[in-house]
């Protein structure tokens, strides 16, 4: 019967101001800040203990409470669009947290604390300033997609290869000189973008990644592939144009699913072009 009683003092409504919810923490399971020119949270944010859905995007946050990282039954939070410059230290505590969007923020590391994080399934952390991320990061053994675009990342952690439900990898316009050995691990992956980095070569694994479909491997400064990408049955499009590649493997003939290659800007004589079109007359090739 008590929880019948907290329930009739909860009023119905369903869109509250801070200050509303700081006075029935017990009440709020969502809570939209987006867009208030927001420069501070106060401590007192970590009260809202039942809160499963913060959105504080598009405001002016330099630095969050750590008081935040209270809010253990928060399942999805937004921060993205903010001028943040560090996150919590104990951000790992939100071991209910799936989704969490920080992209657009100032942002250059992420704590080692974020093993804790558990049950993530959605990263969102593009145009920010991240260098690298923490070995930690393997513990998120449930996330499904990542987005790290747009950083400077110079290197990945090995442990990335404990990603294994990830879907979906984005790790374009960053300064990646090499990948993981391991890369290949990632066996449920369907998508992934490399673009615009600068990567001479890419792990011979690579062809372990069996549900790839699309590969975008464009602005980097490859000569070769791989012969184990043609153990990628199910891809349909592969991404090259500048780079300095010769030739393509003849292994990728193999690949039935294959419909469209664009290779534009690279160093295909003439004769490479027609070998090319030759082994691979399933596919579309745009020189």
């Amino acid at each position: 019967m008590q929880g019948n009683t907290c329930l009739a003092q909860c009023p119905p409504k369903t869109s509250f101001s801070l200050t509303q919810s700081l006075q029935q923490p017990a009440c709020i399971k969502e809570l939209n800040l987006r867009g208030q020119s927001l420069e501070l949270l106060p401590p007192s944010i970590g009260q809202l203990r039942s809160l499963r859905l913060l959105f504080l995007h598009e405001n002016h946050l330099r630095h969050l409470p750590e008081n935040l990282t209270a809010l253990d039954s928060l399942r999805v939070l937004f921060l993205n669009k903010n001028s943040l410059l560090d996150l919590p230290a104990s951000l790992g505590n939100m071991r209910r947290l799936r989704q969490l969007q920080i992209e657009q923020n100032m942002l250059t590391e992420l704590p080692p604390s974020v093993a804790g994080l558990d049950s993530l399934r959605y990263l969102l952390s593009a145009y920010n300033n991240f260098t690298s991320l923490p070995e930690e990061v393997g513990q998120w053994n449930q996330l499904e997609y990542c987005d790290v675009s747009h950083n400077q990342l110079l290197f990945l952690p090995a442990s990335v290869n404990r990603w294994g439900n990830l879907r979906y990898l984005y790790l374009n316009d960053n300064k990646l000189q090499q990948l993981p050995a391991r890369l290949g691990d990632l066996a449920r992956l369907e998508e992934l973008n490399l673009s615009n980095n600068q990567l001479e070569e890419l792990p011979a694994s690579l062809g372990e990644c069996q549900n790839l479909k699309v590969l975008i491997l464009s602005g980097n400064q490859l000569r070769a592939l791989p012969k184990s990408l043609g153990k990628l049955t199910k891809l349909e499009m592969l991404i090259l144009n500048d780079n300095q590649l010769t030739t393509l493997p003849r292994s990728l003939s193999k690949l039935k699913q294959l419909k469209t290659i664009i290779v534009k800007q690279n160093a295909f004589t003439p004769a490479a072009r027609r070998q090319a079109e030759t082994t691979l007359p399933g596919a579309k090739l745009y020189f």
